[in-house]
């Protein structure tokens, strides 16, 4: 099925009259993945129309017009601002139109489009409506994008096993360890086996791991003392289509204190509870909605005294450009993502706990399949424990 036959599919299943895509100097990459018009450089406002059912239409500037190479599509121009108003009217169908907008901003993954646009839009007497969902059709994994992103499971897994070793023998011996010298162990298996990796992973020691995006630099990092261990890691395959795989894994230097011990499992039946819901929308013959799963996932560690501790969004998309995607997130609180999980996506589940002494985190990936999800990743059920000397 080309791109054009998925999308008025889509258009077509959704009550949608036409999908309008609209890009000003590259301000929508949503534009760029659906529409090729080689050199040609687009410098006013541009319309691309795909209607639930006939050929598209681009709309460009007068100027731009004759620039253009030979498309498989109409192609209409206009010049003054009442002239890109008449022509839309004569393009623009009756009925529901999907834009890449969000309403109040519920999406900023979606959002590419300003109010002035939708508002002109709307003024030529179209209903416009959010693209969110119609995108989702096209973050599907193909079957060698799963493939790939199975071989980088593989290393990132392998890559946390050799890190708690590293930390366990260094300690054996009685070295001091600093949170940089296990970063670095990682960075060296993943640069030995050709990974790409778009920063440094996530070591946290103690309080540390209480700062979800904290970032060790050298000299400034901490030495290793008994208490959390805190370890994400993703990487994935050098190829531009290869999404990532992102875990986080949790360690404690010594015997875990009762709250350490709590804490990581309120965060790990947490993050299973997530799995389970999805499983039980899918048995029941529907697709859940990204904030359904946060705010189950939420109500939870809430539930056990650590609803305020918890300061993120449940999951996020799994992509191939950065680690986190564009579909549909597991949130009900940084954003309200009203997405569906649809077969073929990839999320991560990775609820966390952050308090003033450490943080836990746990963090799995899975891909929708058509019976509901697959976790791709091991899920740990116990800490890792690193005898302190």
């Amino acid at each position: 099925m080309t791109w054009l036959e998925t999308a008025q599919s889509e258009l077509q299943n959704g009550g949608l009259a036409a999908w309008l895509i609209y890009d000003f100097r590259g301000i929508n990459p949503v534009m760029k993945r659906f529409l090729d018009v080689g050199n040609s450089f687009l410098t006013r406002r541009v319309f691309f129309l795909i209607p639930a059912q006939g050929q598209p239409t681009l709309l460009v500037h007068a100027i731009e017009f004759k620039s253009l190479p030979e498309l498989p599509y109409k192609v209409a121009s206009y010049s003054s601002h009442e002239s890109l108003e008449d022509v839309l009217k004569d393009i623009l169908p009756k009925g529901k139109v999907a834009m890449e907008y969000s309403p109040n901003n519920d999406i900023p993954y979606v959002s590419h489009v300003d109010a002035g646009t939708v508002e002109m839009i709307r003024g030529l007497g179209a209903e416009v409506l959010s693209s969110g969902d119609l995108l989702q059709a096209f973050s599907a994994w193909t079957p060698a994008q799963l493939e790939a992103h199975l071989k980088a499971v593989e290393h990132v897994l392998q890559a946390k096993d050799i890190a708690f070793e590293f930390v366990s023998l260094q300690t054996q011996m009685g070295n001091s360890l600093r949170e940089t010298d296990v970063q670095k162990v990682i960075t060296d298996y993943f640069d030995s086996h050709d990974l790409i990796y778009d920063h440094p992973p996530i070591i946290g020691f103690g309080p540390h791991a209480g700062d979800p995006h904290y970032s060790p630099v050298a000299g400034s990092d901490a030495y290793l003392e008994e208490g959390a261990v805190l370890m994400d890691i993703w990487a994935k395959l050098p190829r531009d289509d290869a999404p990532y795989a992102d875990i986080t894994w949790m360690g404690c230097y010594g015997e875990p204190s009762a709250d350490l011990q709590t804490v990581w499992e309120t965060v790990r039946d947490a993050r299973d509870l997530a799995v389970k819901t999805i499983q039980e929308a899918y048995d029941a013959g529907r697709y859940p909605q990204g904030l359904e799963i946060d705010r189950a996932t939420r109500d939870f560690i809430a539930s056990k005294g650590h609803g305020e501790a918890f300061i993120h969004r449940t999951g996020h998309s799994i992509g191939n450009r950065h680690t986190h995607g564009e579909a549909v997130h597991l949130d009900d609180f940084e954003t309200r993502d009203t997405r569906d999980l649809r077969p073929g996506i990839a999320v991560t589940v990775e609820p966390g706990v952050y308090l003033e002494e450490f943080g836990v985190r746990s963090e799995i990936n899975l891909v929708l399949e058509k019976s509901g999800p697959r976790v791709t990743t091991d899920a740990q059920t116990d800490l890792i424990i690193i005898p302190a000397r």
